[in-house]
């Protein structure tokens, strides 16, 4: 067992993203990198790399929607989505049972930084997840709110009725994502509970209704529930659409406060960037294999 490992799940369809987010990690890190493939037995063919086939039920058909510039996302309306998405805490455990004393959970669709080992000087007595761009999200024409003392329009509100939390509890703090995560052996209980809740019957009844962001919902009720408001500050920005996501954060001047550049950009209102470059430890949302390889180089040769 190593002291810290980096991990990352899909499905077999996805496998080729994952393998360039592997090879990006690996660039800048000696850290083991551990990718669960999901009813697959293909394998990553990489140095310090495991990939490790994990059996489950979950979906092998990922619905996707094309953008313009070809990239493409999930569509957060296929419910089928839920059982892949809600592996991650299951699969944190495994890690933390089988490979690592501590680990970074990190999404497929990202290449990482030169940046990207101060991941681990986060770890924390409390699990750290990593801090979006806003403050309530939306979907379907429902979350958000309109003011501080009436929180029952946001998307949590649901999982929050069902497990009795007080949503008053979120004190104004930022939206947690589970695309980047830092957890060790100490926070598996809070890991079993995380999944119980995301497995409760009312739940997989209709999990686009409670949890249109997946495992998020769940998650955020959970950490509000147990006062844990520290977490990753932004460690990452959203890959543009239209422009080179590259070429415009060399642009920027780095003052140490984060900055919402979104409405400098067509169709872009998640773009944000992290208010120190040593913070910006990865560029996400790329699922081109070729894009993702040549924003690898780009970022070598700026180095």
């Amino acid at each position: 067992m190593v002291n810290k490992a980096y991990i990352l799940h899909c499905n077999e369809n996805y496998i080729d993203v994952a393998t360039m987010c592997a090879k990006s990690i690996q660039k800048y890190s000696n850290h083991l990198i551990i990718v669960y493939v999901i009813n697959s037995t293909k394998q990553i063919p990489l140095d310090r790399v495991i990939t490790f086939p994990w059996k489950n039920d979950a979906t092998t058909e990922i619905d996707y929607l094309n953008e313009e510039n070809g990239n493409y996302y999930i569509n957060r309306n296929d419910s089928s989505l839920y059982n892949l998405l809600i592996q991650k805490p299951l699969i944190a455990q495994d890690a933390l049972k089988r490979y690592a004393k501590t680990i970074a959970y990190i999404d497929c669709d990202s290449i990482a930084t030169k940046y990207v080992d101060n991941i681990f000087n986060y770890e924390s007595k409390y699990p750290m997840f990593a801090e979006g761009p806003f403050d309530y999200l939306h979907f379907n024409g429902r979350g958000g709110a309109w003011d501080r003392d009436n929180l029952s329009t946001t998307l949590e509100h649901p999982i929050c009725e069902i497990f009795k939390i007080d949503q008053y509890r979120r004190l104004d703090k930022r939206y947690r994502n589970t695309g980047y995560f830092v957890v060790n052996q100490s926070h598996i209980p809070f890991l079993k509970e995380w999944y119980e809740m995301c497995i409760n019957p009312i739940i997989l009844e209709n999990p686009t209704y409670y949890c249109p962001y997946h495992e998020e919902g769940t998650l955020n009720p959970l950490l509000w529930d147990k006062h844990i408001y520290e977490g990753l500050p932004l460690i990452y920005v959203n890959v543009l659409n239209d422009k080179d996501t590259i070429d415009e954060v060399e642009k920027i001047n780095f003052d140490g406060v984060d900055q919402d550049l979104g409405s400098n950009y067509l169709h872009d209102n998640w773009f944000k960037v992290p208010g120190s470059k040593d913070r910006l430890l990865f560029y996400h949302g790329e699922k081109r294999p070729e894009i993702m390889e040549k924003m690898i180089k780009k970022l070598g040769n700026l180095n």
